[in-house]
């Protein structure tokens, strides 16, 4: 897919006339061939699948094509496969699961439906992702699993990470929903961890407007899920371990399926993906390497060992040498048109179900939710230093070859930073 593939929409341009900035259609756009197959779905009446159809194949194969993993099972949603892969694990009530504090809060909230303890752990470095000797820490005689999500793309310490699993004996879950072409020692996100979960929905640089993508070896871990995830027929095609014959035609309760037009849009990002993030990297380098000049604002460094490929957010930080606040800065720099802003994902220790507010759950997810409140009773000041220091960048609107906003983003930048200063308070 190419820019010049993109049919142009009614909504692309000025949406303000006080806006100083145009911005393009902000992303997920698609190209016309994905435009065109979904019509022929629609025309035949295919919204759904119980079949397993070539759509869904097709997109499930090429994931684990390009991951070198034995299963892959795509479903309605990243949070959808979180909770299918949770449940494929075995964890029981009471099991402690470690899990990245500076996260989306569904790397951690579909444990509480299984009554399992989400035990947060603070950042580790300056890019906001877990350190190992931080995970290691909180290791415990209750621990099952560790979950870890490289955060805004950024890859976490795969080869220490598995290690530490294997010594503990641990089942390691990467979540790559921010992770989309990133890679870790030359080989993608997603091949280190026991089981490894894709987000395929909204403004996720692979998405299908909604859907999520499970990746394994283990066949049992894929049996299980994907018993949760689908009843007949898909089950029936694609399981083949006698122990889950009886279970083939009911599922095991749940109905997670991705659906064949969500599918299809996705697939069209990912056959398309080499070029994708090349050009949104290309549009952040010149873009951060111009904001990092200015007084005041800095870069987060990328380890050498990784790659960010589409960088689902891309953040600066904003120093105490900075005229302004973070909070200050955006503001000002929204009055002038620039979609900026602070992370929309904070750190989970700030939501009341991590602090034990829990609704009328099941005595079950109750529990969990007590005990992970007490579990996480404690400072978490990487995490809150991170969160007040970056400033949110629009990636959205930077999968265009053109890079239309990067110079006007540039020059205003400049002039509020600039010799004026900050403004009378």
């Amino acid at each position: 897919m190419t820019t010049a593939q993109i049919a142009p929409r009614e909504t692309i341009g000025r949406t303000d006339p006080r806006e100083r900035i145009v911005h393009p259609q902000e992303w997920p756009v698609y190209d016309d061939f994905a435009l065109a197959e979904v019509l022929e779905l629609l025309a035949h009446g295919r919204s759904f699948d119980y079949d397993y159809g070539d759509e869904i194949a097709a997109l499930e194969a090429a994931f684990a094509v390009y991951h070198g993993r034995r299963h892959a099972l795509a479903t309605a949603s990243g949070t959808a496969a979180l909770l299918a892969a949770y449940y494929a694990l075995g964890l029981a009530p009471g099991d402690e699961v470690i899990v990245s504090d500076f996260t989306f809060f569904s790397t951690a909230t579909p444990l509480f439906l299984l009554g399992a303890v989400p035990v947060l752990c603070d950042a580790g470095d300056e890019r906001g992702n877990v350190a190992v000797d931080g995970v290691a820490e909180l290791v415990t005689e209750r621990t099952a699993a560790i979950a870890v999500t490289h955060l805004w793309g950024h890859p976490c310490d795969l080869g220490g990470l598995r290690k530490l699993a294997d010594a503990r004996g641990l089942a390691l879950l990467e979540d790559c929903s921010h992770a989309h072409g990133s890679t870790y020692r030359s080989r993608p996100v997603g091949c280190a961890g026991d089981v490894a979960v894709y987000s395929l929905g909204g403004r996720k640089m692979v998405s299908g407007g909604m859907g999520g993508m499970l990746l394994t070896d283990d066949e049992d871990v894929y049996a299980r899920a994907c018993l949760l995830a689908n009843f007949r027929h898909r089950t029936d095609l694609t399981i083949s371990a006698p122990d889950y014959e009886p279970f083939l035609i009911t599922g095991l309760g749940g109905n997670f399926r991705i659906s064949p037009v969500a599918a299809v849009l996705a697939k069209s990002h990912f056959d398309a993906l080499g070029e994708l993030v090349e050009t949104r990297l290309a549009n952040l380098s010149a873009l951060v390497d111009g904001l990092s000049a200015l007084e005041g604002i800095e870069a987060i460094p990328v380890d050498d060992a990784c790659t960010t490929g589409a960088s689902y957010d891309t953040n600066v930080v904003v120093d105490p040498s900075c005229p302004f606040t973070r909070d200050e800065l955006a503001a000002r720099l929204q009055d002038e048109g620039l979609k900026v802003r602070a992370p929309a994902t904070k750190p989970l220790h700030r939501f009341p179900i991590f602090q034990g507010a829990a609704p009328a759950w099941s005595p079950t997810s109750a529990a969990a939710v007590a005990a992970a409140a007490t579990a996480n009773a404690r400072p978490f000041p990487v995490a809150e230093r991170l969160f007040g220091q970056w400033l949110k960048l629009p990636v959205n609107f930077l999968w265009d070859a053109s890079g239309t906003i990067v110079e006007p983003y540039l020059n205003v930048c400049e002039e509020v930073l600039g010799p004026t200063g900050p403004r009378e308070r």
